[in-house]
């Protein structure tokens, strides 16, 4: 065998190789690059305030009306009317009552509005049947001051009392007895309650 011919072969030999390597021990699977698609959506929350006021216009607010007391310019007692708003699910009598043992609000105080309501008076119970209502209340109501306090603060009670109720007889109970006679001073109550019952 000639040169050439050792030479050709060689080169054939090595072109093959070359050939086998490429093709066979260097390939490498083509990379198939995934990915993920995630579908988002992005859903608006209510704004709080937003959605606050939409409730509130769906809930019509409920106000009761309690009766203290103040001065007017002339320096004559009357009544003061003031309203407190009903908390949903609550009896107007039995809140509006309450708010009348507390008295009047820091505000109401220092524009000159009070109560002859004593202290820690506590509505015992309100029981109401279908012809009547009982409001029974704790006896320390008759404490303290004179015949003109006992009267002021009866008429907070019986004007309270009257404006909230249902429209049925009302009657004042004390410490579970029907009151008949107010305090030392005896004052007389008509039953059941309205706007003269302290008047004989």
């Amino acid at each position: 065998m000639g040169f050439w011919s050792k030479l050709v072969i060689l080169v054939l030999a090595g072109l093959a190789f070359f050939y086998v390597k490429v093709n066979f021990f260097d390939s490498q699977p083509a990379k198939v690059e995934k990915k993920l698609v995630v579908e988002e959506q992005v859903v608006e929350p209510k704004k709080q305030e937003e959605h606050k006021k939409a409730e509130e216009k769906k809930i019509p607010k409920t106000f009761v009306t309690v009766y203290f007391l103040g001065m007017d310019k002339n320096d004559t007692g009357i009544f003061k009317k003031v309203q407190r708003e009903l908390p949903a699910g609550q009896s107007k009598l039995k809140f509006a009552l309450n708010q009348l043992c507390e008295g009047p609000s820091p505000y109401e105080k220092k524009i000159g509005v009070y109560s002859e309501i004593p202290k820690n008076v506590k509505i015992l119970g309100i029981v109401e049947s279908k012809n009547k209502i009982i409001i029974d209340v704790s006896s320390n109501i008759q404490n303290g001051g004179g015949a003109d306090s006992i009267y002021s603060r009866m008429k907070q009670f019986i004007k309270t009392a009257l404006v909230n109720a249902p429209k049925k007889p009302i009657y004042l109970y004390i410490d579970g007895k029907q009151a008949e006679v107010l305090g030392g001073e005896g004052i007389m109550i008509s039953q059941p309650l309205n706007e003269n019952s302290l008047d004989g």
